[in-house]
C-alpha cells in the first residue's frame, strides 16, 4: 500500500505542515473498521455524531482524529499498512484547530429535502464526499455532476486545504479547497437544504451501492467470488440494461441483476429466458411474474 499514500506525503515534502501552518486530521468510519479506536486511542479523537450515546453507538460512528504532522511517526506507519487504499478513512489538511474543524463538519451532517424529510449526510464515506463535490478526477463515480450547489461546495471546502481519499480502484484522490483560516465559524442554517433535483442525484449516486448491499445480504452465493470493483462495474452496467425492459424499482432491478449473474454467458442464449424477457419488454408480464415462472419451472 506504500505507493498509495506516497502521493500525499510527497505533496508536503518541500514544505512541512508546520511551515505552512496546517494541521492534519482523519475522518474515520468505525462502522467499517474499529481498530483505530484502540490503536490510535492516544490521539485526540471525537465522535462526529454527538447524538451517538454509549460505547456501542460510538463504535459504529464516524470520528475526527488529530494526526501527527510527522509522517515518519508510528501512527502514519500503521495507517500506511492498514488504511491506505481503503474507504475506512479520509485525510483532511486544514488550517483550522481540531475544535473548529469538528464544528465545521458538524454543519453538514443533516440534510432536509423539499418534502420535509431529514437524513444524515454520510460525507465520511469517500464515494459520498466525491459525489457531493463532483470530483471530476475520480473516474469511478457513478454520478459525475456535483450534488451540492456551488455555494454549498464553497462553504464545505472554505477552510479545507485538501481532502484526501482512496477511490474504488484504491487510487488516492485529492479534493483541494480554499484553505481559508477561520477563527470563528459563521452562523449556519442547519440542516442543509436539498432541492428535488439534488435529492434525485443523491439517490441515483448511491443506487448501485444499495443494490450491492442487498446482493451481498441475500444472494451472497452469486457474488462472493467477485472482486468488489468488478461487482460494482457489473451492477452499474446492468442498471441501464434493466431500464430497457422498463424496470425501475430496487426489487425489479435487483432480480434482473440476479438473473444476469445466474445465467452468466447463457443470459443472451437461453431461448426460454429470452422469450420471457421479450414479454417483459412488451409489458405482457411483470418482473415478479417472470421470476415466479422461472421458480415454478425449476420446482
Amino acid at each position: 500500500m506504500q505507493n498509495k499514500i506516497d502521493v500525499f506525503f510527497n505533496t508536503f515534502k518541500d514544505y512541512s505542515l508546520d511551515e505552512l501552518d496546517l494541521n492534519v486530521y482523519a475522518l474515520a468510519d468505525a462502522a467499517q473498521d474499529q481498530r483505530f479506536l484502540k490503536v490510535l486511542e492516544h490521539l485526540r479523537q471525537r465522535c462526529l455524531l454527538k447524538e451517538a450515546s454509549g460505547e456501542k453507538a460510538r463504535a459504529v460512528s464516524p470520528h475526527l482524529l488529530q494526526l501527527p504532522k510527522d509522517f515518519s511517526s508510528k501512527e502514519w506507519a500503521w495507517m500506511t499498512r492498514r488504511v491506505a487504499g481503503t474507504t475506512q478513512m479520509t485525510v483532511i489538511v486544514s488550517p483550522l484547530s481540531f475544535d473548529l474543524l469538528f464544528e465545521h463538519l458538524r454543519q453538514f451532517l443533516e440534510v432536509q429535502f423539499e418534502g420535509g424529510l431529514e437524513m444524515i449526510l454520510a460525507f465520511w464515506d469517500p464515494m459520498i464526499l466525491a459525489t457531493l463535490v463532483g470530483h471530476q478526477e475520480d473516474e469511478t463515480l457513478y454520478v459525475k455532476e456535483p450534488v451540492l450547489n456551488p455555494q454549498q461546495i464553497e462553504k464545505l471546502l472554505q477552510p479545507i486545504q485538501s481532502w484526501w481519499y482512496w477511490d474504488r480502484l484504491t487510487q488516492i484522490q485529492a479534493i483541494f479547497g480554499l484553505n481559508q483560516n477561520i477563527e470563528i465559524l459563521p452562523k449556519s442554517t442547519s440542516p442543509l437544504y436539498f432541492t428535488v433535483e439534488q435529492e434525485e442525484k443523491m439517490v441515483q449516486a448511491t443506487f448501485p451501492d444499495h443494490l450491492i448491499y442487498y446482493l451481498k445480504l441475500n444472494h451472497a452465493f452469486l457474488v462472493d467470488k467477485m472482486d468488489d470493483y468488478d461487482l460494482y462495474q457489473f451492477v452499474v452496467h446492468s442498471i441501464p440494461y434493466a431500464e430497457e425492459y422498463h424496470l425501475a424499482g430496487t426489487r425489479d432491478i435487483l432480480n434482473f441483476i440476479c438473473l444476469r449473474l445466474m445465467y452468466g454467458t447463457q443470459f443472451e442464449l437461453d431461448q426460454t429466458l429470452q422469450h420471457l424477457l421479450s414479454d417483459l419488454k412488451d409489458k405482457k408480464r411483470t418482473m415478479d411474474e417472470l421470476m415466479n415462472h422461472l421458480v415454478a419451472k425449476v420446482g
